[in-house]
């Protein structure tokens, strides 16, 4: 490992130690100096060095407080101390190293030892360094590869344009809607909706604005039902609407399932005002109508699959499309 960059700081208040330093470790590092805590403090938040070397015993200001008021300061509190000092009884080893710092040299310097003590303490700085930068690659890597993992699930489970749940976990939500169904003993409701004029609309305006008007079309079907339902788009204007736990009582059910249904069928009609970015900073706003036709299947089931559920809905929805579009359908029975 090249040292070629490493600066190291020294604070001490007599010049001659200074001078020491300098002669020890000139040529190998940048060295900075400083004579009193306070300015070593001041150069450090200047220009941060990779290591310290403090004086314990200075006037006014002592190595020890000069090393609390740094720990304190984010820019400097990581950066590691090496104390240097003539004092050397045990107690005071002791209270420098329990403070944090790195490493406790005495005076008179023994260059040559200190020079590599003090090589090996920045080598172990820059490799710390290193293994923090490569840990926070890893977990941005992490999070990248999490966030890419979660999109690729949503785009298997959702419709990419409107973000309904598309055709495969609608089977999902049917599959536990019918086990779910058939052990509380409560029915639920398959809805399956068509618009009514929605080709007119793509051929007259493109499909950009075809697209605002699916939009707003799943936003509205969203509003009409329970938090606890499901609202899918299973392709181009196609839109299921599943209802849980309805009544115990199959005309009940029925009865729930209509109004939700004709809700559905009311606002879905209401006129759409679809605005489309145009040239530069001017917009359009185009105004259009468009109804649904609702075929709806009840069900308690212990027999029938979530394919002829979703046959039987499709088949009634035609049916209402046959009877003049813009209305409700029951698989087996009408209510309207």
């Amino acid at each position: 490992m090249t040292l070629d960059r490493i600066r190291i700081l020294a604070i001490d208040d007599v010049p001659a130690n200074l001078h020491t330093l300098g002669a020890a470790l000139e040529g190998e590092f940048e060295l900075q100096i400083a004579t009193s805590g306070p300015a070593g403090i001041a150069l450090a938040l200047k220009n941060p060095p990779d290591l310290i070397l403090l004086d314990v015993m200075m006037p006014e200001v002592d190595g020890f407080e000069t090393f609390r008021r740094m720990a304190a300061l984010p820019t400097l509190k990581h950066i590691p101390v090496v104390f240097v000092t003539a004092l050397t009884d045990a107690d005071s080893e002791a209270t420098g190293l329990s403070l944090g710092g790195v490493d406790y040299i005495t005076k008179p310097i023994n260059v040559t030892i200190a020079r590599h003590r003090i090589r090996n303490l920045v080598e172990r700085e820059q490799l710390r360094k290193q293994l923090e930068v490569q840990r926070d690659q890893l977990a941005l890597e992490v999070a990248r590869r999490t966030k890419s993992e979660e999109r690729i699930r949503e785009m298997a489970f959702h419709d990419e344009l409107t973000g309904l749940p598309n055709r495969r976990m609608l089977n999902d939500r049917l599959t536990q809607a019918i086990a779910l169904s058939k052990r509380n003993g409560l029915y639920s409701a398959l809805m399956f909706l068509d618009l009514d004029n929605f080709k007119v609309l793509n051929d007259t305006h493109g499909h950009e604005v075809g697209d605002l008007l699916l939009i707003e079309v799943s936003k509205r079907l969203t509003d009409c039902v329970r938090a606890t339902d499901t609202v899918a788009r299973i392709g181009g204007d196609e839109f299921v609407v599943m209802l849980g736990e309805l009544d115990a009582d199959k005309a009940a059910s029925m009865t729930q399932a209509w109004s939700v249904a004709e809700k559905i069928r009311i606002h879905l009609e209401a006129p759409y005002a679809l605005t489309v970015a145009g040239e530069g900073e001017e917009n359009h706003t185009v105004l259009h109508r468009c109804s649904a036709s609702i075929g709806v299947v009840v069900f308690m089931d212990n027999k029938s699959s979530k394919h002829e559920l979703l046959k039987w809905a499709d088949s009634t929805m035609y049916r209402a499309k046959q009877d003049g579009r813009n209305r409700v359908r029951f698989f087996g029975e009408d209510l309207g």
